[in-house]
């Protein structure tokens, strides 16, 4: 029996992106608002050997966080799903990471050339006011945290 894979199903190319649930001191996660959905910073993986790095760059990029007081806590989950490049379909699977910043609600610099037109902190308690405009993959990776970590004493 040939066991399929969704790879091998789809016949795809895939490709690799990895990104960041932050939260803060004051337990309160990052969202970004971009072509019209709240999201989470991520992007496209460099260096295939370590999703990590390219994760906190993201964050860092997409966010305008200092680099130096973001920390991965673990990983949470990967999510897939198709998309389009120069009208070429591919397959994509996105790392997530719970991310650790060392500050409270420190002002961000949304990376507008990516079509980023805010961060903002959110309280667990305002999270359901969000997840109407959360992209089924990012409210997944954020309720695997709510139901999971989101009360624990690391974030």
């Amino acid at each position: 029996m040939t066991l399929k894979t969704l790879t091998s199903t789809l016949s795809l190319p895939v490709i690799e992106s990895a990104g960041g649930l932050v939260c803060n001191r004051n337990h309160h996660i990052l969202l970004i608002f971009k072509r019209g959905k709240w999201d989470m910073a991520k992007g496209r993986v460099e260096d295939a050997k370590c999703p990590e790095i390219s994760a906190l760059r993201e964050v860092n990029e997409e966010t305008g966080l200092a680099m130096d007081k973001l920390t991965i806590e673990g990983k949470l989950v990967s999510t897939w799903h198709t998309t389009r490049h120069q009208n070429i379909k591919y397959l994509k699977k996105t790392h997530w990471f719970l991310m650790r910043y060392n500050g409270d609600d420190d002002q961000t610099k949304p990376q507008v050339e990516e079509g980023i037109i805010e961060c903002r902190w959110i309280h667990l308690s305002d999270l359901p006011a969000y997840r109407q405009l959360l992209p089924v993959r990012i409210d997944y990776v954020v309720d695997f945290w709510h139901q999971n970590l989101a009360y624990s004493p690391r974030c």
